[in-house]
């Protein structure tokens, strides 16, 4: 499905180890979470709020910083250095809870800013490989509007789109369910399901059960900034080996 510009190096594409975050007023968001993604693999991150989950992937693309510990991206060391931080959010897709669009801009522009900026593609390739992009997740007929005139659920499938527009190795999402009305949730999800059926490497954090259990290779339970269960969601989710994990469950099942 896509073309990367450049080749993967062996071994997994996420591989975060012993982080460690605390914010300037002195409170520790993360505790030495550690967790390694394979290429082609849907991971997803579950946990009580609070428990560090968004904070954790978006040190992934270095939104977040952190003061311990390692991250690597495709092989490549997350570093405080900017030219490092470019080229792994050029690998690294992120779609946020809150759409992040730029509403001045139409849907096909938000599409293309991107790779016409950052990736250097002429704009008319660009403007096709959007509109393949949006056919992809059902809203080819919305490439005109700006995104105020667009429901939610859409909006979000073209955060989606534009994501995919820039060919990641990996796609982070956060949350991306959460500012939707029930009935929009679904019209997502779905395409999420498809993304994956697709072989591409994603993770998710969401309170999406269904999702976790059908389309997940592998769940993770966060819980006060640690990463506590690592399993196989029919594991994860009929026989989690923690307390905490099945505490969680209990909560939210």
């Amino acid at each position: 499905m896509t073309s990367h510009s450049s080749p993967a190096s062996p071994g997994p594409i996420l591989r975060a180890e012993a982080v460690h975050k605390w914010y300037p007023n002195g409170f520790q968001a993360l505790k030495g979470a550690s967790l390694s993604v394979e290429r082609g693999e849907v991971v997803v991150i579950m946990g009580p709020s609070g428990s560090g989950k968004s904070t954790f992937i978006r040190t992934f693309n270095a939104l977040e910083d952190f003061q311990q510990g390692s991250i690597h991206i495709d092989g490549r060391p997350l570093s405080a250095d900017l030219r490092d931080i470019d080229a792994i959010r050029r690998e690294v897709g992120m779609v946020f809870q809150q759409f992040n669009l730029f509403p001045h801009l139409t849907v096909l522009e938000n599409l293309t800013l991107a790779p016409v900026l950052v990736r250097r593609r002429n704009r008319a390739e660009a403007g096709r490989r959007a509109l393949q992009l949006l056919e992809r997740v059902g809203i080819a007929e919305q490439a005109d509007k700006f995104p105020g005139q667009l429901s939610g659920g859409q909006q979000q499938r073209v955060a989606i789109a534009r994501s995919l527009c820039m060919d990641p190795q990996l796609i982070l999402f956060d949350e991306p369910t959460s500012a939707l009305d029930p009935e929009m949730v679904r019209e997502v999800l779905e395409v999420m399901q498809g993304l994956a059926a697709d072989g591409m490497t994603m993770v998710v954090v969401t309170h999406e059960v269904r999702f976790a259990q059908q389309v997940a290779h592998r769940v993770v339970l966060m819980d006060a900034g640690e990463v506590v269960e690592v399993a196989p969601p029919q594991q994860f989710f009929a026989n989690p080996a923690h307390q905490r994990t099945r505490r969680f469950l209990d909560q939210i099942l």
